[in-house]
């Protein structure tokens, strides 16, 4: 099993420096800091006297009024509050306000991150790792590091991918190990599911200990993984009722394989209550969001009726949405296709041909619309 692909951790950065900021009040006594290399420069005679909080910068910026909130926060942020300065070096960065400006991006980060400013350490770890605005890549060790040194996971998550290798960092497994403990010990989820994918192929028993605790801490891939290996992995001891709690944490968070491995269990009272109609729930809701047997699941419903109303042209639909679909749940590729198979025969056998037809016209019109290119069954 490959490990899933993983997001950037500046996700979300906007808002971490926005919330930072709500908690300043008071503005150090320090000399305001002239800036030359922006369209919102000021100086020492333009500065407004009053409205020139922290809390103002954050209203406008919380409006979308960005301009405001840059010419604000450029005299908040000169007379040295370290959010202001790295809410400044983030809508620089990202033309929040004007264009974008690297260069005074990093000048107000660095100045947030000599304070001790941990967003702007983590941005400036981005930006050198990016190797922007004359940073070096192996400067992203530096500033990562002093993230992490102070509680930082995403910035421990950083390390962890840096020590991997690559990126100018020699390849050093224990330290990247180390460091993602670290951040799952802290509460990261993320972390703790890259260690349940590091072991999964070299120790299934560590593995799903890591996959347990990214579980309990709301990652719903990793409760499906764990759910799957109490089912199937050899080496670990089966475990029923505790593959049917994952199955539902999984499959009530929406993850697509597991509502359909879920309403199976249901389908067949398996651990829960039996209920034809709840199952033929979980069935199409795993079929709307993708699961290609979820999608097999459901059209088998439909065509039996069972659970719900019975329609003929529904489950042909649903049947030809999933038969190019790579099996991703319980069973093997075998069974799945043999299934499918065997019902695609009894509708084609059984069912009118118009409603086959408009079955496969809609098919059709969907495959043409998302551009696949496909001439249907």
């Amino acid at each position: 099993m490959g490990s899933s692909t993983r997001p950037g951790i500046r996700a979300g950065a906007a808002l971490g420096l926005v919330c930072t900021l709500l908690a300043a009040t008071a503005l150090p006594a320090q000399p305001v800091i002239a800036q030359t290399s922006s369209p919102f420069s000021v100086t020492q005679q333009d500065k407004p006297t009053s409205t020139l909080t922290p809390q103002a910068v954050l209203e406008a910026y919380d409006a979308k009024d960005y301009i405001t909130a840059m010419v604000i926060g450029k005299f908040v942020a000169s007379d040295g509050d370290a959010n202001t300065q790295a809410l400044l070096g983030y809508m620089l960065e990202h033309g929040q306000g004007g264009d974008v400006d690297i260069t005074e991006a990093i000048s107000w980060y660095k100045k947030a991150a000599a304070q001790g400013q941990t967003d702007a350490m983590v941005a400036l770890g981005e930006l050198a790792l990016a190797g922007q605005g004359g940073l070096s890549r192996t400067g992203a060790l530096s500033w990562f590091t002093k993230a992490a040194k102070v509680d930082r996971t995403d910035a421990m998550l950083a390390l962890a991918r840096l020590y991997d290798g690559g990126k100018g960092i020699l390849p050093n497994p224990a330290e990247a190990r180390s460091w993602r403990i670290k951040a799952a010990n802290l509460g990261d989820a993320q972390a703790a599911r890259e260690l349940g994918d590091d072991s999964f192929d070299t120790n299934s028993v560590e593995a799903l200990k890591w996959y347990e605790k990214a579980a309990a801490l709301g990652d719903i891939d990793s409760a499906y993984i764990a759910a799957i290996m109490y089912a199937e992995n050899y080496e670990i001891k089966p475990n029923n009722a505790r593959m049917t709690e994952l199955l539902a944490q999984a499959a009530q968070a929406g993850h697509p394989a597991a509502m359909a491995d879920y309403g199976l269990l249901v389908y067949q009272g398996n651990g829960v209550e039996r209920s034809a109609e709840q199952a033929a729930l979980w069935f199409e809701k795993s079929a709307h969001a993708g699961d290609p047997e979820g999608r097999f699941l459901y059209a088998y419903t439909l065509a039996k009726g069972d659970g719900i109303a019975q329609d003929f042209e529904e489950a042909y639909y649903w049947l030809l949405r999933a038969e190019s679909d790579t099996p991703t749940t319980l069973g093997t590729s075998s069974d799945y296709d043999k299934d499918r198979t065997e019902l695609k025969r009894r509708l084609e056998d059984n069912v009118a041909s118009e409603i086959l037809t408009r079955a496969r016209k809609r098919v059709a019109s969907e495959n043409l619309f998302s551009g696949q290119n496909t001439t249907g069954p």
